[in-house]
């Protein structure tokens, strides 16, 4: 199941990102998923519910996900339709060419959490302010 290793994957990015912008805890995380990309959305809520365990920062986080679906463009007339599989004909001039727009995601959007006690990111000092 590579649904497995793409959820730890993740939460390593996510866990990372965290870090950079200042967080204690991980909230909620938010991921977009094309219907193109092969990946059972199922498979990813029952691997995050396992593994957001092995580590505190996660403990408790959400999992939002966004669907997206499969679109493409007809090589030949150019028209612009949803697709739920990858290899179909353009329901206009049925012309099995296609190129595939948007569908195949599989990208971490955003991450909501608890800034450390110690404040998290700072804005840097401006010219002129004490201690700078």
């Amino acid at each position: 199941m590579h649904e497995f290793a793409l959820t730890e994957d993740l939460l390593k990015l996510a866990r990372d990102e965290a870090d950079r912008a200042g967080l204690a805890r991980i909230d909620k995380i938010t991921v977009r998923i094309g219907g193109l990309s092969g990946i059972f959305t199922d498979s990813i809520e029952f691997a995050f519910e396992f593994l957001k365990k092995e580590n505190e920062n996660t403990m408790d986080a959400d999992l939002v996900i966004e669907k997206i679906p499969g679109r493409a463009r007809c090589s030949d007339c150019g028209k612009i339709f949803e697709l739920d599989r990858l290899f179909l004909f353009c329901p206009d001039c049925e012309i099995p060419t296609l190129e595939i727009i948007d569908g195949r995601d599989f990208l971490l959007v955003s991450i909501e959490g608890e800034e450390k006690p110690e404040g998290g990111l700072k804005a840097p000092l401006e010219a002129g302010d004490e201690n700078g």
